[in-house]
């Protein structure tokens, strides 16, 4: 029997709902920020390759997903978006999810290539069923539906992704998005925790953000997380997900997410080209 809140696991769905919530942020970024760093976003059939060329030593920010998609090595996609990213001169990563039909197929060709596979992150999946904790008492949640409402919603997003603190300006237009759900848990006038959740299909994915407070126990990130599983599951998700960068959550945010109901579901393979890896 499935653990609670355990999610089963689609890879294909989950592969091309990440490709989304990526594409999301990256279409969401200001013009000024796009043309001064560079951000681009590129697909390649099933891959999609993401470049901030200002910031070409942050493999966080310059990365290809969807590389064992389907025709990914057959139809030649996944070299193509390598020619792309090396056009680019940065540092990536391809991040290889477990179980795409063209997995194997995918990781021969980067052996061929030299690449090297580095310790990935777990991805943390929950389903998509109501939540089954109780939502702690004294936090108010609030749904960002305005991008001007909160000007501090996209720093600690930024920064729990391992972004440079520029990079706030992906979250900064979220809020009334088509697909997103953005969210703030308060304590008085405390700011706790923050979400930005982009639904595609049945499928949620979710980046969560603590801030540091003296007192800080997890209920603002547990309060805002009842909320927005509360809100997948009443959109019909069946499986959600937690956003990575190439790194794994802060530990704070790690355990509110392990508390409703996520779990450690699969390793991320993670490739570098080889001469690009510090020795």
């Amino acid at each position: 029997m499935a653990a609670e809140g355990s999610a089963a696991f689609d890879a294909v769905a989950l592969d091309e709902a990440e490709k989304q919530f990526w594409r999301g942020l990256w279409d969401t970024a200001c013009e000024d920020a796009v043309v001064d760093l560079g951000i681009d976003m590129v697909r390649f059939g099933p891959v999609a390759a993401a470049v901030v060329a200002e910031e070409a030593a942050e493999p966080a920010l310059n990365f290809i997903l969807g590389a064992g998609g389907p025709g990914a090595i057959e139809d030649g996609h996944l070299p193509a978006a390598v020619r792309w990213m090396d056009r680019h001169d940065v540092d990536f990563r391809v991040s290889l999810t477990p179980g795409l039909p063209e997995q194997e197929a995918a990781e021969q060709w980067l052996r061929q290539h030299h690449y090297r596979l580095l310790d990935g992150p777990m991805k943390l999946l929950r389903d998509g069923s109501p939540p089954r904790f109780e939502r702690p008492p004294g936090i108010d949640i609030y749904e960002r539906v305005d991008p001007w409402e909160d000007e501090g919603f996209g720093d600690p997003l930024a920064e729990s992704l391992g972004f440079a603190s520029w990079a706030a300006t992906f979250f900064l237009d979220l809020p009334g998005t088509p697909g997103w759900r953005c969210y703030c848990a308060v304590d008085g006038d405390e700011p706790l925790a923050y979400v930005a959740m982009h639904l595609h299909d049945d499928v949620a994915v979710l980046a969560l953000a603590s801030r540091l407070v003296p007192a800080g126990d997890g209920r603002g990130q547990r309060a805002v997380l009842h909320r927005c599983i509360d809100d997948a599951a009443a959109a019909g998700c069946t499986m959600i997900a937690v956003a990575e960068a190439g790194c794994a959550p802060a530990v704070a945010d790690r355990e509110s997410l392990i508390q409703a109901g996520f779990e450690d579901a699969v390793r991320t393979f993670t490739w570098q080209p080889r001469a690009r890896v510090p020795m």
